[in-house]
């Protein structure tokens, strides 16, 4: 009976270090986008400007990228389909080329401050903000 005992502590034991190593504490899965990167294909429902690449790479908890001027870098985080992005900071470059890179710019920077939502689907980055119009990335950058 002593041996039963102990093998039956011995096996609750290990059953708990199992569970304490294998549960994700936070209570959600692994970042989906952790380790990708994109560029982007349209923004609300107009092409970027041509000859501009406005690129977001995600790492670490990390994203960053190029407005097809600047470079720009901050934090986000990820918890079910929403996503949300804090400290981003870009390098302050004047660009004159091509016409309207800089309204391009700012419109992409203000949206990556409202992003609400973001969703994965057919090969494609979507990142939604509060008024539901998207910013669509392709893989890439």
């Amino acid at each position: 009976m002593k041996k039963y005992n102990l093998l039956l502590v011995v096996f609750i034991f290990m059953i708990a270090f199992f569970l304490a190593f294998c549960n994700d504490e936070s209570g959600t899965a692994a970042d989906p986008l952790d380790g990708t990167s994109w560029v982007l294909f349209a923004y609300r429902k107009s092409k970027p400007i041509p000859e501009t690449t406005i690129t977001a790479t995600f790492e670490n908890g990390q994203i960053h990228g190029s407005t097809g001027c600047n470079s720009y870098s901050g934090v986000y985080s990820i918890t079910g389909g929403k996503i949300s992005f804090e400290n981003v900071a870009s390098t302050l470059m004047a660009c004159l080329d091509p016409e309207g890179i800089m309204e391009q710019e700012q419109l992409i920077m203000q949206f990556i401050g409202d992003a609400q939502a973001y969703r994965l689907s057919d090969g494609q980055l979507m990142i939604f903000r509060s008024d539901d119009e998207a910013l669509t990335f392709v893989p890439g950058g």
